[in-house]
């Protein structure tokens, strides 16, 4: 388990490379769209000013070490006793997913490359936010988004930071106190615990502070996710038993050994699923890629995972997972009802809902609000 310090995220940009002057940024920056041209053809077309230029050259090259650096610590950083004092229950529990922002910096460490660039989406022209911020600041590559009238007029208003965070695309994570706060709050403190993804490890890092966890399982097709999850169990709670499984949770439905081992078992089912193609991950084995359209992958990645987990769990177990329709194309994909008709037709009973405040506040259409956490029960066999 390798932790992204601050001087490795710094190398990433070339940080400790000579100051270039005004001049020198002026010949080597270029502006990036479907080509590259300069970004003094800008001002010569009328369209940039040198008064913008010079702002840029302010946040791209002057205040480069400070924008890096904050965005580090305000992101990423892991205190230093992290994993000896991890403890949430000295904090208000609260079922926000925008509550104690910090408890993520972990997630987003451990993950930076898989969250910030590796996961894609397929929301049209939007490209991952650590592609951009390595062209702006290693190779003076600037967007074209950045230099549109109406963002320059934000960041000539001091919101350069908030234009570059809500921009660009950066794949969605569950605060790990959410989940803390639900396992508190909305299912009963559970012994046994499965989730069919592990979302980045947030779901284990969020029951894993609930001293009643003693057994989770955890499901995903992401090498590194799961030998990570494992890892962290092991050096925070060795005492719970913790089992992973690296394949995908449709195919663990036709699994006779594990379908046997946890028939019945499980006090909840926990976790956020793919929300179809909103966020591509990386993968053959991703649902999105193994299923070609929205109808197949509705009954074969979701039908026969919610059949696992109601075999799987006990009787009048819970199955909780977060879900959101979204526009794709002009076209609203509502998966909140198509996801819970399925599982209401297949064992289990409705108990509530309720939403989680925003996951990823932007200026990009591809920004989730409406982010909904809904409970169930499993049926009673009479």
């Amino acid at each position: 388990m390798i932790v992204l310090s601050i001087s490795k995220w710094l190398d990433l940009f070339d940080n400790g490379k000579p100051t270039i002057s005004y001049d020198n940024f002026m010949l080597e920056s270029k502006v990036k769209s479907s080509y590259l041209y300069p970004l003094q053809k800008l001002v010569n077309d009328g369209k940039l000013t040198i008064e913008q230029t010079k702002l840029l050259y302010q946040k791209i090259v002057i205040e480069k070490e400070k924008y890096l650096t904050n965005f580090f610590y305000n992101n990423l950083h892991i205190r230093d006793d992290y994993f000896e004092n991890r403890t949430m229950e000295n904090k208000e529990l609260v079922i926000h997913n925008l509550k104690y922002p910090k408890e993520k910096n972990i997630v987003r460490n451990l993950y930076y490359e898989d969250i910030l660039f590796k996961t894609q989406t397929i929301q049209n022209n939007i490209r991952p936010f650590l592609e951009i911020i390595i062209d702006l600041y290693k190779n003076y590559i600037i967007d074209y988004k950045l230099l549109t009238p109406c963002v320059l007029k934000y960041i000539e208003n001091k919101h350069y930071t908030s234009m570059l965070s809500g921009l660009y695309f950066r794949a969605s994570i569950m605060n790990p106190f959410l989940v803390y706060s639900l396992s508190c709050m909305r299912l009963d403190n559970p012994k046994r615990v499965l989730t069919p993804t592990l979302g980045w490890s947030s779901y284990l890092l969020g029951f894993m502070n609930n001293p009643n966890l003693q057994q989770y399982v955890g499901i995903d097709v992401i090498d590194k996710v799961c030998k990570t999850s494992y890892e962290l169990c092991k050096q925070i709670r060795p005492d719970v038993d913790v089992n992973i499984y690296n394949k995908p949770s449709e195919d663990l439905y036709d699994d006779n050994d594990f379908m046997k081992q946890y028939n019945n078992y499980f006090d909840v089912v926990f976790f956020s699923p793919p929300y179809y193609q909103l966020e591509l991950y990386d993968g053959e084995n991703q649902s999105t890629n193994r299923y070609s359209t929205y109808k197949e992958w509705l009954n074969n990645y979701w039908l026969k995972t919610i059949q696992l987990s109601n075999k799987c769990l006990k009787e009048n177990g819970k199955l909780c997972y977060i879900i959101s329709g979204y526009k794709s194309g002009g076209k609203y994909l509502n998966l909140d009802e198509d996801m819970n008709t399925i599982v209401q037709h297949n064992g289990f009973i409705y108990k509530s809902q309720e939403p989680i405040g925003k996951s990823n506040v932007g200026f990009t259409k591809h920004r989730k609000h409406n982010e909904t956490i809904y409970l169930f029960e499993k049926e009673k066999i009479i």
